[in-house]
């Protein structure tokens, strides 16, 4: 125990803990009014604010492409002649499964079919709509996701690699907080902060990957559906989750990352046969074309008018655009970290267009097969179910793969793929948990610290789901997000000035 203490900066662990101990009184001690005053917190950044997430998800993707054009782009994040630590197709897969998981499979057919049934703009369950419904779909998980994410990331793995700080979102800021700084108040208040944001999501996606997974045991193998059953679910990731932190992370992580690779990859081949192959190339391509060819107008689209809200009858942008972007910034600290952990040896520019764009690509295909699919089914009437699948997020998938051949084995295998995915995801999080609670006392987390923070956010599920607060909980970690974008804009202002003064160029970095 005294070994354990002594590897934690009290400060860090100690005000994450009690920030979150007090929001955790906050929701169950006067439930109607935290939900209240948390929503309507949220409600007012997307409403209100949603320009600011626009304009910055915007200008991140542009300098990270503009970085990578440049002969900066060569620079190692790491020594001169280091190789990297994985391999390309593992180094992907770990990306992959902690940057975007289980919402994949928790919104890859249930999302196309909401907009193609209520799209923004013309007539529900249209060909214009179903090509509306997955160029949307497109964008939301598309390139400006992972330009978040690898912005986090390239700037953490800078200072950690080419600086030789600490893993925390806070070695960011040494230009501005100089080396000393680094362990002063002001740096330790901005990883206490980012320790919260990790563990309101985390807990949140496990709470949301424990109510899919106790679907499919409902639907498919005739469980009681329960607060009971998601429960079960919720402690099985937890126990999962742990173990494999256990085996560490080119061990546990890895394995379960390529595993998750290998899952994905059979799905996706198993859909593309047994559903409309050819439409779904046609799709992929079709809607590829549409998403680049109105990229700059999607980005900054916020229905100024109110045309879309009064036909839909809500704030369409507020409810889907924004609030993804929120939720890829709550998101930030805990990806981006765990990706400069693992990108130790690649260049900035090898670092920037495979993080921007290969799971960009991978999600495009997943989305094509898993939502545009369905899409087609509906529009020659092939299968009764439509209305289901754009109604019921949890079940959608499994519904779905009904209409298909050896529906059994495929939705078996999808429910694994629910476990593995969120196991990943804990998993990173678990690691950049240790790193930053540590503080600058180790650079690798002990095995111990890391079996404590998954178990500990497993069970910060299971208590938020017996008081009903998963939502409000999910809620709390994207009224953080936007205070911590500005965080990542200043993380990325830092390291170009650090990369300037190392490379003593006093131009325009682009020049």
């Amino acid at each position: 125990m005294k070994k354990w203490l002594d590897e934690v900066d009290m400060t860090i662990f100690g005000g994450a803990a009690m920030i979150y101990l007090a929001l955790f009184i906050f929701i169950i001690s006067v439930p109607q009014t935290a939900e209240a005053a948390i929503s309507n917190t949220l409600n007012f950044t997307l409403n209100r604010l949603g320009w600011i997430y626009l304009l910055s998800f915007s200008l991140i993707f542009i300098f990270l492409m503009l970085l990578a054009a440049s002969r900066h782009g060569n620079l190692k994040l790491g020594q001169e002649n280091e190789k990297p630590a994985y391999s390309f197709a593992s180094w992907i897969g770990m990306l992959y499964g902690a940057g975007l998981g289980v919402g994949l499979v928790f919104f890859g057919t249930y999302e196309p079919m909401a907009h193609f049934f209520n799209p923004p703009f013309g007539e529900g369950q249209t060909v214009e709509a179903a090509e509306t419904a997955m160029r949307i779909t497109f964008f939301h998980w598309g390139l400006h996701p992972w330009a978040m994410y690898t912005a986090t990331g390239l700037a953490m793995a800078y200072f950690q690699h080419c600086r030789g700080l600490p893993g925390r979102v806070s070695s960011a800021f040494e230009p501005m907080l100089t080396r000393e700084g680094l362990n002063g108040r002001t740096a330790k208040i901005i990883d206490i902060f980012a320790m919260v944001a990790i563990l309101c999501g985390v807990a949140t996606s496990i709470g949301f990957a424990g109510t899919q997974f106790s679907a499919g045991l409902h639907s498919q193998y005739g469980f009681q559906q329960s607060t009971l059953l998601v429960a079960f679910s919720i402690l099985a990731i937890g126990v999962l989750a742990t173990i494999s932190a256990l085996k560490g992370v080119s061990k546990g992580i890895k394995i379960v990352s390529d595993g998750n690779m290998f899952v994905v990859i059979a799905l996706i081949i198993f859909v593309l046969l047994a559903g409309p192959t050819m439409v779904q190339f046609n799709t992929l391509f079709e809607t590829l074309g549409s998403y680049i060819n109105r990229f700059p107008a999607m980005s900054f689209f916020l229905d100024a008018n109110g045309a879309v809200a009064a036909k839909v009858g809500y704030n369409w942008v507020g409810g889907w655009s924004v609030m993804y972007f929120a939720w890829w910034v709550a998101f930030a600290p805990f990806v981006g970290g765990f990706l400069a952990d693992i990108s130790r040896g690649r260049t900035i520019r090898e670092f920037i267009l495979a993080c921007v764009f290969v799971p960009a690509i991978l999600c495009f295909i997943w989305f094509t097969c898993f939502g545009g699919s369905p899409i087609h089914m509906s529009l020659t009437g092939s299968v009764a179910t439509s209305a289901d699948m754009a109604n019921n997020s949890t079940d959608s998938l499994f519904i779905f793969l009904r209409t298909l051949p050896w529906s059994d084995l495929s939705i078996f295998v999808a429910m694994i793929l629910i476990l593995t995915l969120i196991v990943t995801s804990v998993n990173s999080a678990t690691y950049v948990m240790g790193v930053m609670s540590s503080g600058a006392k180790t650079a690798e987390p002990s095995l111990g610290l890391r079996a404590f923070w998954g178990a500990f956010m497993a069970v910060n599920a299971l208590l938020f789901l017996w008081v009903g607060g998963m939502q409000t909980l999910r809620n709390s970690s994207m009224v953080g997000a936007l205070p911590f974008m500005i965080i990542v804009l200043l993380m990325l202002v830092n390291m170009l000035k650090s990369i300037k003064m190392e490379t003593g160029d006093t131009r325009r970095l682009m020049s």
